[in-house]
């Protein structure tokens, strides 16, 4: 897991279109969920820009995490920025990943807050693809927070999984 591009696609709107940083990131994500903008054409083509300067990253990162080996068939993507068309069409283009060693065509699953595991939200209000990310955060604090030895944390959490 790692993060890679939500800020940079919100300053670089904030930038080129002279806007303040939250005034951008509400565009970003109107942009992401397809709500009609008065600027659409504008932040398309900055989104576009900024996605092919992404792609070419995850690209390095994809391939020195892989270091030879297959790499899994499926991609999460969570955060603000994880519907901007633009990042799904890139991820799915046949061009793109067969550089990347996949053995097939990887699967994008944009990440919903229900699939966090271990993380339960009572009050209903974590409903979106951008609160997948604190939800993650809270769930590594929650891990860390524990005085037991990380071998035996590893080892309980990979038989809870295994059922055993």
């Amino acid at each position: 897991m790692f993060a890679l591009g939500g800020r940079a696609f919100t300053k670089s709107i904030a930038d080129r279109l002279d806007l303040p940083f939250p005034r951008a990131e509400e565009i970003k994500v109107d942009y992401a969920r397809g709500v009609a903008l008065s600027n659409r054409a504008d932040v398309a083509r900055i989104v576009a820009d900024d996605v092919a300067i992404w792609s070419a990253g995850v690209e390095l990162v994809l391939e020195e995490l892989a270091s030879g080996d297959l790499l899994p068939g499926r991609i999460y993507l969570c955060g603000g920025g994880s519907h901007l068309p633009e990042i799904g069409a890139v991820l799915r283009d046949e061009k793109y990943w067969r550089r990347l060693p996949f053995s097939r065509p990887p699967e994008v699953v944009v990440m919903a807050p229900g699939q966090v595991d271990r993380i339960k939200d009572a009050t209903g209000l974590l409903v979106d693809q951008q609160d997948v990310t604190p939800m993650g955060l809270a769930y590594q604090a929650i891990e860390l927070q524990t005085n037991e030895d990380p071998l035996d944390a590893a080892l309980r959490r990979v038989l809870r999984t295994m059922k055993m």
